[in-house]
């Protein structure tokens, strides 16, 4: 199915320069071997942690941890904003991803926890970062199908290697393919160093408050942020209550969460193509407005499960939804920002991403016990907070 999609690809670049050829091939490299690390590591880590014997709280801070990052991220961008952030970005994602070569030595829950909250904390230092090198990268015209063939290379090795390493887990422990994993993470810091880009680097810096100003500014952006936040808002509220429900009511295998990542995994393939196929055509607005409402489908399927069939419906629209919103975001920023402001849009979603992120996990752990929601009201209280999300944002347009 992908085979059209290159040509086309291909074919379309036959006027782009030698140097955005060669950041593809890099950019898709680092891509693969980022597929590796996350089949082996973080499509496992909430279920392993509760192999362990974490606690809900602990499940919340696991969740929590890439939000908490985001916070981070919006207080680097202040100080990388004269500052190139290719070099920090090679180094944040080398040194995160290579703290899982310490998991020999963890066999408790609330180590193991620490390690995956600070790989998230360090690797989440240059996020603002990857969208303006992303913008420079790659043209306008191509950036969509661009980005999304770099992710068919990282969702198909992963889609490859998540059963594999489903099954190696239940042979061998996490002890012992944790680290093997890490290796490929610590490498893809080194594959994207070789990228090539002009960075924007600001002629002086500006205060804390230019993002909020903008912010407060931009009416059209607001009203897309706020609606993002809601929809999160619903989509974190359950994250941390799907290995609850896989391993303590499904009472599913190892083997067998690897064969639903799997699907999530190949849904992920596919639609990297069609969403970026999209993106070039209707912008990344559009494409965050068409995925927000699909992901209902994710929390009701939870909410209805009574077996290993409708989770694999979650499991499958999921894959479908992050695709899309993983390019959409991105380029909806680039659609509403000049690009010398890139970076302060970029903060403005990234702290309210922290903030959703780190509030609505521990929401969703506490609303299970209360007596008329349970498990299964959060997911369906989940589907109102998209459904509401979905609503503003269908509103929101641009120049």
């Amino acid at each position: 199915m992908t085979y059209p999609f290159i040509n086309a690809l291909r074919r379309s670049w036959t006027s782009v320069p030698t140097v955005v050829r060669r950041n593809l091939t890099f950019d898709f490299i680092t891509a693969v071997l980022y597929g590796v690390f996350l089949a082996g590591i973080i499509n496992f880590v909430p279920v392993v942690a509760r192999r362990l014997g974490a606690s809900p709280f602990l499940l919340s801070l696991i969740v929590a941890a890439p939000a908490a990052g985001n916070l981070i991220a919006v207080l680097s961008a202040h100080y990388l904003q004269q500052r190139r952030k290719l070099p920090v970005m090679v180094a944040a994602w080398s040194i995160g991803r290579g703290l899982f070569l310490l998991m020999p030595f963890v066999a408790a829950p609330i180590p193991f926890v620490l390690i995956v909250v600070a790989h998230w904390l360090i690797v989440a230092l240059p996020v603002t970062g990857y969208v303006e090198i992303m913008r420079v990268v790659y043209p306008d015209a191509i950036r969509g199908r661009a980005m999304a063939f770099v992710r068919v290379g990282f969702t198909v090795c992963a889609t490859v290697m998540t059963p594999l390493f489903g099954q190696w887990l239940d042979l061998s422990g996490y002890q012992v393919l944790f680290p093997i994993a890490a290796l490929f993470g610590i490498l893809t810091g080194a594959a994207f160093g070789q990228v090539k880009c002009d960075e924007v680097i600001a002629e002086k810096r500006h205060d804390w408050l230019k993002p909020w100003r903008i912010f407060l500014q931009d009416a059209r952006y607001r009203a897309y942020s706020i609606a993002f936040l809601i929809f999160g808002a619903g989509t974190l509220l359950i994250a941390p209550l799907v290995p609850l429900l896989l391993v303590d009511e499904l009472q599913l295998t190892y083997g067998e969460v690897g064969w639903l990542s799997m699907i999530s995994s190949i849904a992920w393939t596919v639609f990297y193509v069609v969403w970026g196929r999209l993106l070039d055509r209707r912008g990344g607005l559009w494409v965050v407005q068409i995925n927000f409402i699909l992901t209902i489908v994710v929390s009701l399927a939870f909410w209805a499960a009574h077996d290993m069939w409708l989770a694999a419906l979650a499991f499958l629209f999921n894959g479908i939804v992050l695709a899309g919103t993983d390019l959409g975001w991105m380029n909806a920023i680039m659609q509403f920002a000049r690009r010398e402001d890139i970076g302060h849009y970029t903060a403005i979603h990234a702290f309210l991403v922290g903030v959703r992120g780190i509030l609505a996990p521990f929401l969703g752990t506490v609303l299970i016990t209360v007596p008329c929601l349970g498990l299964r009201g959060v997911f369906l209280l989940s589907a109102f907070l998209i459904l509401a999300g979905w609503l503003l944002v269908r509103r929101v347009t641009v120049k």
